[in-house]
């Protein structure tokens, strides 16, 4: 306990799924969290809690970003320490020939652009503080080719903005790693737009060969998402951190 004792950090994707898992345990270990989702049912789970200050936003637009920016400044006194990009979406399994740019569009806002946008903003705030932590929650499919190309494509990108923040940014004290996260027991499909296609059962037969259990539960993700934001992990930098049981290695 104690781990994250007085240090701010915001949450995307608060409402449910990993990030709901995440804030929970950030206040358990002591810190102040700026929960954020577009979903506002998911945010009442914290009211009343004066560790939490619930955010309805949706990522995808400017004015959610300038949001976050200014709660810290006048809510937080300024005081910023972490940032973890959970708030995603998938594309549904959807392949190349059945992605509208729609669709495409979709995807990249919410998981790359977003993510970009967040960090764009905050990494001033985290420079004024002394340095920080930023965690992106990437996918097993920035590792493999067997998701739908809008999504795999998103995640890969955002791995590729993860190692770019860590290197441009270290000199800051500001460190930047990616969880690639295997299957976890969330709502993803049903917060990304409808069912999936059929394509998916390609992967699903893939995934049901491999010799490794396929769901995490969000609270796998919660614990590394602590771990990388105390100072427990202040010599972790560009990282990326598989949580699937191993399933990328078969």
């Amino acid at each position: 306990m104690g781990r994250l004792n007085n240090k701010v950090i915001i949450v995307t994707g608060a409402g449910s799924g990993m990030g709901a898992a995440t804030t929970a345990m950030f206040v358990d270990e002591g810190a102040h969290v700026i929960a954020c989702d577009m979903n506002e049912s998911g945010l009442k789970q914290w009211e009343g809690n004066p560790n939490i200050i619930s955010l309805q936003v949706d990522l995808t637009q400017k004015a959610a970003i300038d949001k976050i920016s200014e709660v810290v400044k006048h809510q937080c006194d300024g005081k910023l320490h972490g940032l973890c990009n959970i708030a995603g979406i998938n594309d549904l399994g959807y392949p190349l020939l059945e992605t509208d740019d729609e669709r495409w569009d979709r995807v990249i806002d919410v998981d790359l652009k977003a993510p970009f946008r967040l960090i764009r903003a905050i990494v001033p705030i985290l420079i004024e503080n002394g340095g920080g932590s930023i965690v992106n929650v990437g996918s097993y499919a920035a590792l493999r080719g067997n998701h739908g190309p809008s999504y795999t494509a998103a995640k890969t990108g955002l791995t590729g903005l993860t190692k770019s923040v860590a290197f441009g940014h270290a000199k800051d004290n500001i460190r930047c790693n990616i969880i690639q996260p295997g299957g976890t027991a969330t709502n993803i499909g049903e917060t990304s737009g409808g069912a999936y296609h059929e394509a998916q059962q390609v992967l699903s037969n893939i995934l049901m060969a491999t010799p490794v259990r396929f769901y995490n539960e969000p609270k796998e993700i919660a614990y590394l998402c602590t771990f990388l934001c105390s100072d427990e992990s202040t010599w972790i930098n560009g990282a990326e951190i598989s949580i699937d049981g191993g399933m990328a290695v078969c």
